[in-house]
């Protein structure tokens, strides 16, 4: 039996995703190698069933649960090679947070770029973008610095789960400060794409209180976190690069929202 594999499968069954994660980092690489075929195996028959369901042949014990999940793609990632790793999709909270942190800790950054890239690829698909937000969390935490990579940017500001309200985008700013100057404050330097841009995000809601140029970016104004003529620069930047007629009438609005 391939070392590690002893200890690895009861915590499988059982839905322990810290301690199958413990197991494999005590592990030699070449051994995880060994094990990925297998452990493959078991979680892609763990992600094709619902919660609740029973295992054909004892994979996992009792009802299938979140934690059966967690711990499947826990075991997938300590069991790939980074490359492999980064391109694992969907990886939802916390395990998106958790296990790229704990796996790969000094490999963050080439998840921030996959992830960042991926984003700009489709950024409609909502299913493989599940857990990109992980990456605003790593520089809070100071893992990483605040992503500036243009699919980041845009994920922040257009996608961000519950985004699509301006009241929850400025607190989540507010409660990770960093991006304030780092990630949001590049809004101006990357221009839009087709199902995300400034202007098509604010299309979608109507309400002043949910929009980035009526709402966030006056507040962040407002509150000191940004000046006016930083913004006004911005803006300039933006527009001297060239837009689309549709994103130019959005910077010339929010031009004179922040004037007034």
């Amino acid at each position: 039996m391939v070392a590690g594999g002893s200890q690895l499968w009861p915590a499988l069954r059982r839905g322990r995703r810290d301690e199958a994660v413990q197991v494999l980092l005590g592990t030699s690489v070449q051994d995880r190698q060994r094990l990925r075929p297998a452990v493959r195996a078991h979680e892609k028959l763990v992600m094709s069933q619902p919660i609740g369901a029973r295992a054909p042949s004892g994979e996992w014990s009792g009802e299938l649960r979140q934690g059966h999940w967690s711990t499947a793609a826990a075991a997938l990632l300590a069991c790939s090679t980074l490359p492999q790793a980064v391109r694992y999709a969907p990886l939802d909270m916390p395990d998106a947070v958790d296990l790229p942190a704990a796996l790969f800790p000094d490999h963050l950054d080439a998840f921030v770029t996959e992830w960042s890239a991926r984003f700009l690829r489709n950024p409609k698909a909502v299913d493989r973008l599940r857990g990109l937000d992980a990456m605003f969390d790593w520089a809070h935490r100071g893992l990483i610095r605040p992503p500036v990579q243009d699919g980041a940017v845009l994920c922040l500001a257009t996608c961000l789960p519950g985004s699509l309200s301006g009241t929850f985008l400025l607190r989540y700013l507010e409660d990770r400060p960093c991006l304030i100057d780092g990630t949001f404050a590049r809004i101006f330097d990357v221009d839009g794409i087709k199902g995300a841009s400034l202007a098509q995000r604010d299309q979608t809601t109507s309400w002043p209180r949910r929009r980035l140029d009526s709402y966030v970016i006056p507040e962040l104004v407002r509150r000191g976190h940004w000046s006016r003529q930083m913004v006004l620069d911005g803006i300039d930047r933006a527009l001297g690069r060239g837009q689309t007629p549709y994103l130019e009438r959005w910077f010339h609005g929010l031009t004179q929202i922040i004037r007034s």
